[in-house]
């Protein structure tokens, strides 16, 4: 006769099936017909080999350490892959009747909401159930209870989560979650170490995360590990935000177990719990699954910075856990990705990267997810309390740092951001910082001393240092708010001199006073004043323009800017224009390599005509100079460049306004820079290394054009013999692909097998930064270890090139790879290699690369510099004049493109015949106003002038002449004095 407790889960299972208008023929109710699978037992050359079952695709339920075994769950179809890949196993089990029945003794999910309502009942000051996630797609709910002293009432305890049955045919969990939530309620009133644990910190225990699919295994399927999405179940515990997708962790096929979902957090369950640990701000996690007898941490793709702490928690743990056998120190420990395989969108790593909480996964039960209720569920809940208690004691008393940040006025919680200077993180973590009320906590070893780092915008910045003992060191941080002065006043105080002035800041030891030529910044510090002293004289001011002041005040830290004052003085003008700097520096996509700069006009400020200089520079940053500036005098808004400028090569420019009256500039440091490429053209792009066409790729060393070894002509992209630890790409040019596109390359390789690694990979523009393994290459090869330079996970077959040759070739039929997931879009594609610590190999060789039905810029040729042209005249005629005072006189002319640098020639007349240059003036500039002393012609003379234009090398003309049958440029200003260059007259404007 079945028991009570079996006839009430058949009703609730008839309950089920007649809601949904199903029926199944396998003679248990159900949502749907099962299909046959079975648990086997695969026979393992050491416990790691299980990760290889786990990335060929199959459903590892666990790791039998202790036999060598692997408890996989196949369908017929996956036994018979199973057994021709070369593996041998045995069955143990089906997902038959029998199979359903024997679980009859476990809690289902509503049995244990039943069992959670009476406990709260029962406790109502220490036990609260909350809905985590509400009605899922098969009706169930996930709840947590939170137990704590006076649950009802706000505190500010530490908060220590447990949750339990993430995949759902891992039922033991479900018991030990039940057993925390019986043992910490009903032993509160005689227990003192129970009291303590209730009473100092927050405890939330959530024993089903995945109740659907649980529900699914006590009526239909025992075996099932997913949730119920209607569209295609998911694994819940690959898909958390955190990493997802990240490291060959999961898959992207809906038929297999560890099916990730179709994006980030997808899933109901997933999102309930991410707020649920967004919400409550835990120091401590545990998660439970089973089985193989693990203790693991973040991450399950690579090592966390924290790796020596979180180690530090495990072994200690590991020390006084029993096994089944009984035994302690027997679980394998450490991150998930190293200790049994790769996991991506696990829900440990989530906890960890995104809300700060150090959270742990203990596979629990050496030999079963579903071991024999009556033999082990009380061994294994009581063994399992040492765990969890374990972390509450670490909770209160573990090795950590803790505080609470306030305000320094008013003494209320601030959520201000904390770092801890020996620990950097690395893996796109969200930054540290207290909760909502102030408080702070982060894992610590015993003995060390660390600086911690608070900070919160408008605050001053604090660290400060800290020893921990055995025990937590307690570091509380009040911060506080610098205020700048409340007024400040400016006034002219003579020539170039202004005075400024402010009120006195509560604390202030100094004040900086910052100043703009333009209201509202950007200020430059002009002044450090030390308090009490509320005044200062700034005498390095230009007359005739407005001045706008800010003061900061140092509090030990520095205020924000305080309100503005504006003045102007008298004396003379001293400031170059009001100008932007360059706005835009663009491709001219022409056969000869271009560029075309443009800005937008300058505006003067002391009332001279304004001209730009334009400098050049390989990269940024560089100091615009007399060594880089390529052309000056220029009147318009646009620039062409297309001096010796290479096809793909970034150029960078700065572009500065000069006032003609005064020769001052603005001064600014604004940069942009373009690559120059040539015409745009449709069909198959190639590149080969430059046998045929210029080679177009971006090398980053190891990686060059090496003039042997190529494929179809002589030269060829490669390495050489790369170093250890290297990770260097080797770069393609923007191109667009289409829908039929598609990558094709010749290559030949030694790489160190299964440890160094090559890959092809893609990034879409505008940013070309998101860059992922084109995954539609035939690859080769499988990398078998992680720790190398890049990155790289583990994979299998077919997705790296990895392999030692002491004679590399050319593959017959070469590599290549589909872009059509990619049409539409510009791309850009690199080939990086990827080398570990020891070993290395004698290289890669790439050649031959070609992308059909593509849309990409054609190399473009390298052109010179326009000669000097002639200058022009400022007004009609060019105008001579003699200086206010002394014997100078002031030329005014329309500066010549081409021209970097004037000099002038001159004679005394009258002029008799051809015209007689005898004196020169060198180094006049070009801004389209020339002073110099010729001195004072003899009584009846006159002088005569002319501009003659300069670059870095070459002199233009001085004019054009016409001899009755043409018009020539005129040569005869060669040979006058020490400033002459090679004269050029084939100038012109480009």
């Amino acid at each position: 006769m079945p028991s009570p407790r079996e006839i009430g889960r058949t009703a609730a299972r008839g309950l089920v099936a007649a809601a949904l208008g199903l029926a199944t023929s396998m003679g248990v109710a159900g949502a749907e017909e099962r299909i046959a699978k079975y648990l086997v037992q695969v026979r393992l050359p050491a416990p790691e080999a299980a990760a290889d079952l786990e990335s060929a695709g199959f459903d590892v339920a666990g790791v039998n350490r202790k036999d060598l075994t692997a408890g996989v769950v196949v369908t017929d179809d996956e036994m018979k892959r199973l057994r021709d890949l070369g593996w041998s196993f045995t069955v143990s089990s089906s997902n038959d009747d029998a199979s359903i029945q024997a679980l009859s003794d476990y809690t289902d999910p509503q049995e244990l909401s039943t069992f959670e309502d009476q406990v709260v009942a029962a406790h109502p000051d220490l036990a609260q159930k909350s809905t985590v996630a509400d009605t899922l797609f098969e009706g169930q709910r996930i709840y947590a209870v939170k137990i704590t002293k006076d649950v009802g009432q706000d505190n500010g305890r530490p908060t220590f989560v447990l949750d339990c049955q993430h995949h759902a045919r891992e039922v033991m969990t479900a018991e030990i979650c039940r057993d925390a939530i019986d043992y910490l309620t009903s032993r509160y009133a005689t227990d003192t170490q129970v009291q303590r644990w209730v009473d100092a910190i927050n405890i939330y225990v959530v024993g089903s995360a995945n109740p659907d699919g649980s529900m699914y295994v006590f009526t239909t399927d025992p075996m099932w590990r997913k949730n119920r999405h209607p569209a295609c179940a998911v694994d819940v515990n690959r898909n958390y935000s955190f990493a997802w997708g990240s490291c060959n962790g999961s898959s992207a096929l809906c038929s297999d177990e560890t099916f990730r979902g179709t994006e980030p957090s997808s899933e109901p369950e997933t999102r309930g719990m991410i707020g649920l640990y967004s919400s409550v701000h835990a120091f401590y996690a545990l998660s439970y699954h089973t089985y193989g007898e693990y203790i693991m941490f973040p991450y399950g793709c690579q090592n966390p910075d924290e790796l020596t702490a979180m180690n530090e928690v495990a072994h200690n743990l590991n020390d006084i856990l029993q096994n089944d056998n009984g035994q302690t120190g027997q679980y394998a420990t450490g991150p998930i990705w190293n200790t049994i395989y790769l996991v991506d969108g696990g829900s440990v790593d989530m906890s960890y990267a995104q809300f700060e909480t150090y959270a742990y996964t203990i596979e629990a039960n050496c030999c079963s997810f579903q071991p024999d209720y009556a033999t082990w569920r009380n061994v294994t809940v009581q063994r399992q309390r040492t765990a969890w208690q374990f972390f509450l004691n670490r909770t209160l008393d573990g090795p950590q740092i803790r505080g609470t940040v306030t305000d320094g006025y008013s003494g209320a919680p601030l959520a201000a951001g904390v770092a801890v200077q020996e620990i950097t993180y690395t893996h796109g973590e969200a930054p540290r910082r207290a909760d909502a009320k102030g408080h702070y906590a982060w894992l610590a070893r015993s003995g060390q001393a660390y600086h911690v780092t608070f900070t919160k915008p408008g605050y001053c910045t604090v660290t400060d240092a800290v020893t921990v003992g055995s025990g937590p060191a307690t570091l509380d941080r009040t911060l506080v708010q610098p205020t700048p002065p409340s007024t400040v006043n400016a006034a002219g105080a003579g020539d170039n001199a202004i005075d400024v002035s402010w009120s006195a800041a509560v604390n202030a030891v100094q004040y900086r006073v910052l100043r703009s030529l333009t209201s509202g910044g950007p200020y430059v510090e002009v002044g450090l004043v030390g308090a009490p002293q509320v005044t200062f004289h700034d005498t390095a001011v230009s007359g005739q323009v407005p001045y706008y002041y800010v003061v900061h005040a140092l509090q030990p830290c520095e205020s924000g800017n305080s309100s503005q004052a504006a003045a102007q003085t008298t004396g003379a003008c001293t400031v170059g224009p009001a100008f932007g700097g360059i706005a835009a520096v663009a491709n001219a996509g022409s056969p000869t390599c271009t560029l075309e700069l443009s800005w937008i006009p300058a505006s003067t400020r002391c009332g001279g005509q304004v001209t730009y200089s334009v400098y050049r520079g390989a990269s940024w940053p560089f100091t615009p100079s007399s060594s880089n500036l390529i052309a000056s005098g220029l009147q318009g808004a646009t620039y062409t460049d297309h001096d010796a400028l290479t096809n793909g090569a970034s150029t960078t420019y700065v572009v500065r306004a000069t006032d003609a009256g005064n020769g001052v500039d603005d001064g600014n440091l604004v940069a942009a820079g373009a690559a120059p490429t040539g015409p745009s053209s449709n069909g198959t792009w190639t590149d080969d290394a430059g046998d045929a066409a210029p080679a177009t790729l971006t090398p980053s060393p190891p990686w060059t054009v090496q003039p042997t070894g190529g494929k179809s002509g002589p030269k060829v992209y490669a390495t050489g013999t790369y170093a250890n630890n290297t990770c260097s790409a080797l770069t393609s040019p923007a191109i667009s692909v289409q829908a039929s596109s598609a990558l094709s390359f010749a290559s030949k390789y030694d790489i160190e097998t299964g440890w160094d690694a090559g890959i092809v990979e893609i990034a879409p523009g505008p940013a070309y930064s998101a860059w992922t393994r084109l995954a539609t290459v035939n690859y080769p090869d499988a990398l078998s270890n992680t720790g190398n330079a890049c990155g790289f996970p583990k994979s299998f077959t077919g997705t790296v090139f990895s392999h030692s040759s002491v004679s590399p070739s050319y593959a017959a039929s070469g590599y290549a790879g589909g872009l059509s997931a990619y049409a539409g879009q510009d791309v850009k594609l690199r080939w990086r290699l990827s080398s570990d610590s020891t070993t290395s190999g004698a290289g890669w060789w790439v050649d031959d690369i070609a992308v059909t039905n593509a849309v990409f810029r054609q190399a473009c040729t390298s052109g010179s510099a326009a000669s000097p042209a002639e200058p022009g005249a400022a007004a009609s005629p060019m105008t001579a004049s003699r200086a206010a005072s002394g014997t100078g006189v002031d030329l005014a002319y329309g500066p010549a493109c081409g021209t970097i640098d004037n000099a002038v020639y001159w004679g005394e007349g009258p002029i008799s015949g051809a015209v007689a240059w005898t004196h020169t003036a060198c180094a006049l500039g070009n801004t389209g106003r020339a002073s110099f002393d010729p001195g004072i012609p003899p009584p009846g003379g006159m002088d005569y002038f002319v501009i003659v234009g300069q670059s870095a090398a070459r002199e233009g003309s001085y004019g054009r002449s016409f001899d009755g049958l043409a018009d020539h440029e005129r040569p005869e200003a060669i040979g006058i004095g020490t400033c002459d260059l090679p004269q050029d007259l084939s100038g012109s404007c480009p």
